[in-house]
């Protein structure tokens, strides 16, 4: 039997979960200090500006300590969990602390083993332990889970896994489980999206009791249901509505408040408008959904195809502005951002290169982004690179709106919806047309109206007569 004294105590950072995110919230806990956890099984939920992540454990032992509580933000490097692998040192000369590592230079580390003094290093070790890249001994006597393959971008347990930068970028981010089931510690059953929610609307789980989803797991309806008689016991118990209620602003919603907030504070911009007949459009989506049902074709993703071609046109409007020098910066290749509403706030699914695809690939890309953003489960790379961003609200039911520019870039189109309105054609005739409003926000550093106008008249005139794509094909 190992001695208590000699058991190693492995340390799990809070990971890099994609480049340029500094640090991630804690979501939930899912084990508890003196839970037995195994190699990957979920430890926590983090979320960052992108997408929330389960977090799976790279190690199999006995949960020691925990850091962060729900809804406190850790930054990245920084100690999430201790876990008692009960496994020996190397050297035998008492508890070490073995950290999780990326790649090591030098495979005998010596750091200091706070991560606050040392922000920039990817695991700490205490003085006297020798661990190798994988956080285990170099005696080779402890390999836990050695055979388990990586469990987490940045992060494994296997002998040869590669865990370098650019394994880091071909790994998708782990999917979240859909079970349901609680931890020994006697949580509400409650997935971790619902957890958020209750947070979010200041709902008590454990106050519950069972709910109406399977074996008892609290589902969305009901903590909207609690939340609602909450609103309305404290108003009829004072016999007053001026009650407050406080709303934490954190995690998707946190940075996207803030991102607005530097939109408006470093982008001039202005915005123009133009109603849009979409009957020629319509019938080219039927033409295309008759052919192939499967197509994906929405009036949505035909426009998007329209708009790749005219930004090519007008390279302006997609670009940006740089302080430095100062110089406006074109960019060839098109990334479309797709503003998406998502129960956890306002993400940004971006399409690549959405100049090379056809229309058929485009639209069936639009719609796996779209259910991605809304199930969190979108890596962040595939919500990050846009080049021109397209808010369509019309999809939320309003007609018009002018949107946000999408900081750094240069502009933003606003699609309303589409329906049948009073519409002019041939200059004095009165019809009833499929109409919608196309609202261009655009930074006036980068051009001026002239060039905005006539960049949205160009889309606009392939939307109403859209066989004029084949002139550019």
């Amino acid at each position: 039997m190992t001695d208590a004294a000699d058991r190693t105590i492995r340390e799990f950072l809070v990971p890099d979960l994609g480049e340029g995110l500094l640090d991630a919230t804690v979501v939930a806990w899912l084990v508890a200090p003196g839970d037995t956890v195994a190699v990957n099984q979920p430890l926590c939920v983090l979320e960052t500006a992108k997408a929330e992540v389960e977090i799976p454990s790279p190690y199999a032992g006995t949960v020691v300590e925990r850091r962060g509580e729900p809804g406190e933000t850790l930054p990245v490097g920084t100690r999430l969990i201790l876990v008692d692998s009960g496994a020996p040192t190397a050297t035998g000369r008492g508890p070490g602390i073995a950290a999780n590592r990326g790649p090591a230079a030098n495979p005998d580390p010596v750091v200091n083993p706070d991560p606050a003094a040392n922000p920039g290093a990817a695991a700490s070790v205490v003085p006297g332990t020798a661990v190798d890249a994988q956080g285990a001994d170099r005696t080779g006597a402890d390999r836990t889970g050695a055979d388990s393959g990586p469990v987490l971008v940045g992060y494994g347990t296997g002998a040869g896994a590669d865990t370098g930068r650019r394994a880091v970028r071909r790994r998708p981010a782990p999917r979240r489980t859909q079970s349901a089931a609680p931890t020994d510690t006697g949580r509400p059953r409650a997935k971790p999206p619902v957890r958020h929610l209750a947070r979010t609307l200041g709902v008590d789980l454990a106050a519950l009791g069972a709910g109406s989803g399977p074996e008892g797991t609290i589902t969305r309806t009901d903590v909207h249901a609690a939340a609602a008689s909450l609103t309305t016991g404290a108003a009829g118990d004072g016999g007053s509505t001026s009650g407050t209620r406080s709303i934490p602003v954190r995690g998707i919603r946190a940075r996207t408040a803030a991102h607005m907030e530097r939109a408006r504070r470093e982008i001039p911009d202005a915005h123009c408008s133009l109603t849009v007949d979409f009957s020629r459009l319509l019938v080219l989506r039927d033409r295309l959904r008759a052919r192939d049902a499967e197509s994906a074709a929405t009036p949505f993703a035909l426009l998007l195809r329209l708009l790749t071609l005219t930004l090519r046109e007008h390279p302006r409007l997609n670009a940006t502005y740089v302080q430095d020098g100062p110089e406006v910066r074109t960019y060839e290749a098109v990334h479309l951002g797709i503003g998406t509403a998502t129960p956890r706030g306002l993400v940004v699914p971006v399409v690549r290169d959405a100049q090379d695809l056809s229309t058929v690939r485009l639209a069936r890309e639009l719609a796996r982004l779209a259910d991605g953003a809304r199930t969190g489960v979108l890596t962040p790379r595939e919500l990050t690179g846009s080049t021109f961003t397209v808010s369509n609200f019309g999809a939320l039911g309003l007609d018009e709106g002018v949107p946000v520019v999408n900081h750094p870039e240069a502009a933003i189109l606003g699609v309303g919806s589409i329906r049948p309105r009073p519409h002019v054609v041939d200059g004095d005739r009165l019809v009833v047309r499929p109409t919608a409003k196309l609202t261009c926000a655009f930074d006036h550093r980068v051009c001026d109206g002239a060039e905005a106008a006539a960049f949205l008249t160009a889309l606009g005139a392939l939307v109403e007569d859209p066989d004029t794509l084949l002139l550019s094909l």
